[in-house]
């Protein structure tokens, strides 16, 4: 979910991708095309959506039929025609795996077609739930996804609709697949370039990864420029979430979000406004490409999730190993042959189809409390398809430097990046020379299973900070949410919220935080970075009011 500066506004509008609901798997053949059809919003006297009680006492929105245009022809031409068409069929393709597991044929969830809500508030969001009105008043509770957007011609000209939409539709994807997993520890303000907690990163970051997609098979002109980089006219590249957008394609790309970011220079003032110096850390893009975040701060950043998925669904091994056809028969609504299965299941949808598996494995299996789900995803992907288990071991761990595995890997690969900026040609080969060779071993250990994928991971320590709040939003200035701190991944910046830390004390923590690769405990923690046994008192209550506290929800 995002928010987008808009410069005009629209009424809403209901897309529905068919005004009859599936009752029967979706036929996936080359080239077919998943239907699209329009709804507006009932709204009453003062243009306020109506709102309808359902049985189970919750209040649902109203929605109805509009007349056809140019314009509702214009967007169901995006959605048929663009990168959004092939996320609709993965859509599809993940419920009816769902429909075939025992129980499933009865949920109306999973025959239901997608939805496209196109309303009057700002930013994209994964829906569910409304009542669909005809014209003769009659109305029929939906207990299904839809994308709520904002869509006018501005965004079709300029990708918006398709890049975000295809977004979107990934949290629904998930939610399909793992069920609700939009909570977690973290209370802030979910960006690419920000490290949150392990279930926003892996939610954020598989809708994210599509965005890259997007523009990679994208023939509308203004995408291809912003592909190419931004210029320095193009104010509009200014804004927060437009910078946070363009990241989402540049920095995935240039795998950035595995690189820890410099200190802001506002925590060098004798004084320092804590809050700005929060603000200035969590927006800022200054990456420092010799120092690696380390493993928890990795599986807690959404950039770094989208890259993984990025490159999953890129990789040649990956996409065109098939399985037997039996594998495809619950994601089809036909049989296929062994023959046929390349013809109706191209590479990209083939990777798709066993990641979809492996997260039903992960769900099956409840992943363990608090894992990151990146990881329990690559082990589920590995041991059901043990043949491909070295092929998604090195996808991961070459995109993470294996930090995850190995805390000797992460010091290798800095002691090569800083040789590398220096321009030290012997000691850039040799080092780097090293590093490779020892993140080879580490894939075959791993493979093998002589280690573990997460066995540089550590424990998370959450902390409580009720004396510093956050607003919900960057930019909003309602500060209402205490801080939540993971002293595993904080900042500098984050651990100077914290009562009694000031720079120095923070670089310590840190520091001595990146030689280990985590502390197991705050007394560690505490002994490891020097602090007063007033802290350590100080952070073991912030850590007790933590653990009484509920995950927090985002909207």
């Amino acid at each position: 979910m995002n928010r987008f500066d808009k410069h005009t506004a629209t009424l809403g509008i209901l897309i529905v991708l068919t005004l009859c609901p599936f009752h029967k798997a979706f036929a996936a053949q080359e080239g077919a095309i998943v239907p699209v059809g329009i709804l507006l919003p009932a709204t009453d006297a003062q243009g306020r959506i109506i709102q309808a009680t359902a049985p189970d006492g919750k209040a649902y929105p109203v929605f109805r039929s509009p007349q056809d245009s140019p314009f509702i022809h214009h967007v169901r031409e995006v959605l048929q025609n663009s990168f959004a068409q092939q996320a609709l069929r993965l859509d599809r393709y993940a419920r009816n795996l769902l429909l075939h597991e025992p129980g499933g044929g009865g949920e109306q969830r999973l025959t239901e077609p997608m939805y496209l809500l196109l309303s009057g508030e700002e930013g994209g969001f994964a829906r569910y739930g409304f009542w669909l009105e005809d014209q003769r008043g009659r109305r029929r509770l939906v207990l299904a996804g839809y994308v709520d957007l904002v869509v006018d011609e501005e965004d079709i000209a300029t990708g918006n609709l398709e890049e975000i939409f295809s977004h979107e539709l990934g949290h629904l994807i998930l939610k399909s697949l793992l069920g609700d997993i939009n909570s977690g520890p973290s209370r802030k303000m979910h960006q690419s370039m920000t490290v949150t907690d392990y279930c926003t990163a892996f939610d954020e970051g598989y809708a994210e990864h599509f965005q890259p997609l997007v523009r990679d098979a994208n023939g509308n002109a203004y995408l291809r420029e912003l592909t190419k980089g931004a210029t320095a006219t193009d104010l509009n590249l200014l804004w927060l979430s437009r910078l946070d957008q363009q990241m989402r394609t540049d920095g995935v790309k240039r795998n950035l979000f595995i690189h820890r970011k410099a200190l802001p220079a506002a925590a060098l003032q004798p004084d320092p406004d804590r809050y700005q110096l929060y603000l200035d850390s969590e927006t800022s893009l200054d990456f420092l490409t010799d120092e690696l975040k380390n493993a928890q701060e990795m599986m807690a950043c959404e950039g770094v999730i989208a890259t993984l998925f990025y490159r999953f669904v890129n990789d040649d091994r990956l996409r065109n190993q098939y399985r037997e056809a039996g594998f495809y028969q619950p994601f089809l609504a036909s049989g296929v042959s062994r023959d046929g299965i390349r013809q109706a299941i191209p590479p990209y949808e083939n990777v798709n189809l066993k990641l979809f598996a492996a997260m039903r494995r992960v769900a099956a299996e409840s992943a363990r409390a608090r894992q990151p789900l990146m990881i329990e995803l690559v082990k589920a992907y590995a041991s059901l398809f043990p043949e491909e288990a070295e092929s998604i071991y090195r996808v991961f761990l070459q995109t993470t430097h294996g930090v995850t595995a190995s805390q000797e890997l992460a010091t290798a690969f800095e002691g090569a990046a800083v040789a590398g900026r220096r321009g030290d040609i012997e000691a850039f080969r040799q080092r780097s020379g090293a590093a490779f060779s020892l993140l080879r071993a580490t894939t075959d250990q791993i493979a093998h299973g002589k280690l573990a994928l997460d066995a540089n991971l550590g424990p998370e320590l959450w902390v409580l900070n009720p004396s510093f709040k956050i607003a919900p939003a960057i930019w909003e200035r309602d500060r209402t949410l205490p801080l939540t701190i993971n002293l595993n991944t904080a900042s500098e910046a984050e651990l100077m919220t914290l009562p009694g830390v000031d720079l120095a004390t923070a670089r310590r923590m840190v520091a001595e935080r990146r030689a280990r690769g985590f502390f197991r405990s705050l007394d560690e923690l505490c002994a490891a970075a020097g602090l007063s046994p007033g802290l350590l008192k100080s952070l073991v209550e912030m850590n007790e009011q933590m653990q009484r506290e509920k995950e927090y929800k985002r909207q």
